[in-house]
């Protein structure tokens, strides 16, 4: 049994009880707490690896459009975003410099993927390779939970203290401490509760300034952190400031994050023809969410586009080529029909395609399975 309501999903037991947005026990809590350190102390003494095996490439399995497993080498840095981010347009506080005041032109924000092409520039390239890096301290200030995304996720606010030591620009050794804050989440799910933790955002104290006084990254890294809390009017406000910068253009969270709020009407009216437009710019960037529920709309053809199956599949399949579950369970049903193959494709069809309204109404519990019911939300 499938039920489709729009596009976010929820799940429901095999025992028919709605699974609510559960506060973690204590146990829970304190495991949480425990894996969300671990991976931060992990993610610097990681780090220095990424100048080491800056020549390295890693093999990795990944199934290609038709669900076939094949291998593809990709660069230790990719690998190593890949393992403790969502992707490589997390934004992060540029911490680089061992200068407590640098220069003022710098960015102070970037994506992680221009952060570790700085680093291996200022302590690699031009550096001595013996960068080190290592965590101080750890302590876990806030943790809350995501009840509104696409995948419903718990997270935590880290604030902790690191040192940086090596040779910079090939001129003089640096040893420089910092006060970061990061915040990392894991979602909640059955196959994953306190498993997968990943990073979401690196930040820091001077980054609260006023809307006016911050830099566009900044902005956008601020907007994405209210968005990620559910404080969708604030979090609105920080992204769409910016909405005609290439930067956020070209950010998939940050656009994902717009068409979200545009779909839902959260911090901001409802608008199909907005939500089509940030949707295409997050797809095109490769977020998971945003190609599988554009190519949902081009699949029924709702929401302000029209029906396009052939658009409709490309989307969906990059998104289950990325492991998005939603997107390879969306595929095998289709693939047991007959749809989806290039045969297929445009073929004249039996029956119609149904979706019910937008609205989310109480469905028939389920009997002996789960039933998902899908909807919009975000990152990631």
């Amino acid at each position: 049994m499938r039920v489709y309501t729009g596009l976010f999903f929820l799940l429901l037991s095999a025992s028919g009880h709605w699974v609510q947005a559960q506060k973690l026990n204590v146990a829970e809590e304190r495991i949480f707490r425990a894996e969300a350190a671990r991976l931060v102390e992990a993610y610097y003494q990681n780090l220095p690896q990424v100048i080491a095996k800056r020549k390295d490439s890693v093999t990795v399995q990944e199934d290609n459009e038709e669900g076939v497993a094949q291998n593809r080498n990709i660069s230790f840095k990719q690998q190593f975003i890949n393992q403790f981010f969502d992707n490589n347009d997390i934004y992060v506080y540029n911490d680089l410099s061992p200068d407590e005041n640098p220069d003022p032109a710098a960015k102070r924000v970037m994506t992680i993927d221009e952060y570790l092409d700085q680093l291996l520039y200022y302590y690699g390239e031009q550096g001595s390779g013996t960068f080190q890096s290592r965590m101080n301290s750890a302590n876990v200030v806030q943790v809350g939970y995501n009840s509104q995304a696409a995948e419903k996720f718990y997270y935590a606010k880290i604030k902790i203290e690191r040192d940086f030591k090596g040779k910079y620009l090939a001129k003089y050794h640096t040893d420089n401490r910092r006060t970061l804050d990061f915040y990392v989440k894991t979602l909640d799910r059955p196959d994953t509760r306190l498993k997968k933790f990943i990073i979401i955002g690196i930040d820091f104290e001077s980054t609260q300034l006023a809307l006016e006084k911050l830099s566009p990254e900044q902005a956008m890294a601020k907007g994405l952190q209210f968005f990620d809390q559910e404080e969708y009017a604030t979090a609105f406000k920080y992204l769409i400031r910016h909405k005609d910068n290439k930067a956020l253009q070209k950010n998939s969270n940050a656009t994902w994050a717009l068409g979200y709020m545009y779909f839902w009407g959260r911090g901001t009216e409802r608008s199909d023809a907005e939500m089509v437009k940030w949707l295409e710019y997050s797809a095109n960037r490769n977020n998971v969410y945003a190609l599988h529920y554009l190519g949902e709309n081009y699949y029924f053809g709702e929401y302000g586009v029209e029906e396009d199956e052939k658009k409709a599949f490309k989307y969906i399949k990059e998104a289950a080529r990325k492991g998005f579950a939603e997107s390879q369970f969306f595929l095998g049903e289709r693939y047991q029909k007959g749809r989806g193959c290039a045969k297929a494709i445009g073929r004249p069809r039996t029956g119609t395609k149904k979706r019910p309204s937008r609205a989310m109404p109480k469905p028939p519990m389920p009997s002996n399975r789960w039933v998902i019911i899908k909807t919009l939300s975000s990152h990631s």
